[in-house]
């Protein structure tokens, strides 16, 4: 197995959750059509197990929520975590690291990582953990 190192969680969860609030009221907004877009083409709708991985400040995990999907969502950043779980209380927020996905295997619908994977330590297992958990029918979308 592919070494987990190196982790860059506890300092991206630092630098991300610094202006936590900053980020979800100025910029997040910005990526409202890209988020549409994704979950257009995964056909996120009622019932669909949905895990945002890097789920920032939780727009995106809020409108897919709004759309009927179950939501999980991950980030290293406690602070965004905190905004993300306001927005949806439902949803099933963690702080942990993309290259070590606290889920089962074949849990999710559809994964999508919104500027996510390329902060990842370890790129490519960030992206193996988001195969592991996604159902063989499933996708995962990387939007940078």
């Amino acid at each position: 197995m592919e070494e987990a190192k190196p982790r860059t969680g506890e300092l991206d969860g630092r630098l991300w959750g610094a202006r936590a609030q900053d980020w979800a009221d100025l910029h997040e907004g910005l990526a409202r059509p890209i988020y549409e877009a994704v979950f257009d083409l995964l056909g996120v709708t009622t019932g669909t197990r949905y895990l945002d991985a890097g789920c920032g400040a939780g727009m995106a995990a809020q409108m897919a929520a709004s759309r009927g999907a179950r939501v999980s969502g991950i980030n290293a950043a406690q602070a965004l975590i905190r905004i993300a779980s306001s927005r949806t209380p439902s949803a099933d927020f963690r702080v942990g690291d993309l290259e070590a996905l606290p889920f089962d295997d074949a849990e999710f619908d559809a994964v999508a990582g919104f500027n996510s994977f390329q902060y990842a330590g370890n790129p490519v297992l960030a992206l193996r953990e988001a195969r592991r958990v996604m159902k063989s029918s499933g996708a995962v979308v990387v939007v940078t």
